[in-house]
């Protein structure tokens, strides 16, 4: 009955628009996609819907519905759940079957999952009409009133105060992209942002799949406790029982704890995937902020070449950070090509520090169209710069000098480092 009413609304309200809106397509309907498809393409033909007569003559099953008075939001919500109930029950039948013979048990679980989401997405009835810009003053001026209350609860410090000055920090969803030349230290840079968010209450999930856990874990008990990396990692530490009282500070329940969960290669046997990570972020809702280390060490899907797959990826993070409201901070790396067009040395022959712009990126330009922040960093020999390539705030084109001394720990900017 639904398929009728919303069909006969459609005609008697000459609106095709008011349906599209919801994500309703022809795969929604079981009996009338026909004539779904039929004015749908009529409307863009001709600029109008056809009339009921023409419709009624062109397809014997159409019965026409007078004077549907349910709105189109609640007829493409029911259309919806009917569709989901039997998507569902098709792939059950079918689909699974199939794929229940031909996939291991593991593959056979991940598919099934998969899959349930596509058909939650297509069928989804949570609709939003948008906002009427000129008729809410109020909510704006509300929404203006709690961000002065709650603005240290929305922006993630950076650990450096010229770019906390210039930027405020990283507001809660945006997507922040950080890019380096390779082998300069921009996983170190990642590593000192998480402790700084995570030391400021903030929830911090990193994914390093790169390295192994101990590797990951003894960066970030370095820049956090500051011990030699190097002494930490072969268990040669001369302040050994210095670091055994810092480690007593970690034997808290989690409920006393601001998380810091760390993924790395060894809990990611089927490799980093968007799924993996909505599953985590569902998981752990106290989670503030996401860093991905090396996104093209990620799984990506869709789209008919590698670029186009990443691309996919990328988008798709933009969506899945912001609707969580968790920040995610990307480390993608800097081609090869890159830095030797910036390479640079001063008079006396040395290697002058200069990170990349926005445009040399990686593999596919939408981590830079998506990315509300992109930040691009340059070491050599201890000398670091951080340049804000591209933000919101009137801060494009600074440049935060660094000290770095990544083995002990201290990554910051001159006249706080100044002892090393």
């Amino acid at each position: 009955m639904v398929e009728e009413q919303i069909i006969s609304k459609m005609l008697d309200n000459n609106d095709v628009h008011s349906v599209l809106k919801y994500n309703v397509n022809k795969d929604d309907f079981k009996r009338l996609d026909d004539v779904f498809e039929y004015i749908v393409d009529y409307r863009k033909q001709y600029g109008a819907c056809p009339n009921v007569e023409t419709v009624v003559s062109e397809f014997d099953d159409f019965e026409y519905q007078e004077a549907v008075h349910e709105p189109f939001k609640g007829l493409s919500a029911r259309l919806k759940k009917q569709s989901a109930k039997r998507q569902a029950f098709e792939m059950l039948q079918m689909e699974a079957k199939t794929k229940y013979k031909e996939l291991d048990g593991d593959e056979f679980v991940l598919w099934l999952g998969e899959r349930t989401k596509q058909i939650e997405r297509q069928t989804s009835t949570e609709f939003s009409a948008g906002t009427n810009f000129a008729i809410n003053g109020q909510e704006r001026k509300e929404r203006y009133e709690e961000a002065k209350e709650t603005r240290t609860h929305r922006y993630i410090p950076l650990p450096y105060n010229t770019l906390n000055e210039k930027m405020t920090g990283m507001e809660l969803g945006d997507y922040v992209l950080l890019m380096a030349y390779t082998n300069r230290g921009k996983s170190w840079i990642a590593t000192d942002m998480g402790r700084k968010a995570w030391r400021s209450g903030f929830g911090v999930l990193h994914y390093s799949p790169e390295l192994s856990k101990s590797q990951q874990e003894s960066r970030i008990e370095t820049i956090d406790g500051k011990f030699v990396n190097s002494d930490l990692r072969r268990g040669q530490l001369e302040n050994e029982e210095e670091y055994y009282a810092y480690l007593e500070q970690f034997e808290l329940s989690e409920e006393e704890q601001t998380p810091y969960i760390v993924k790395t290669m060894e809990d990611l046997p089927h490799g980093l995937t968007l799924e993996a990570i909505e599953a985590d972020l569902e998981m752990n809702p106290n989670i503030s902020l996401a860093i991905i280390d090396g996104f093209n060490l990620m799984t990506h899907k869709g789209g008919g070449s590698n670029r186009d797959a990443m691309s996919n990826t990328s988008r798709k993070i933009r969506q899945l950070f912001a609707r969580y409201g968790v920040t995610v901070l990307l480390v993608h790396q800097t081609p090869t090509s890159a830095e030797k067009e910036n390479k640079e040395d001063d008079e006396e022959g040395a290697r002058l520090v200069k990170p990349p712009t926005v445009d040399q990126y990686s593999e596919t330009i939408a981590v830079v169209q998506d990315a509300a922040t992109v930040l691009t960093f340059d070491q050599h020999d201890g000398i670091g710069k951080l340049l804000v390539a591209k933000c919101r705030e009137p801060a494009v084109g600074e440049v935060v000098d660094l000290h770095c001394d990544f083995n002990r720990g201290y990554i910051g900017e001159p006249d706080l480092t100044a002892r090393f």
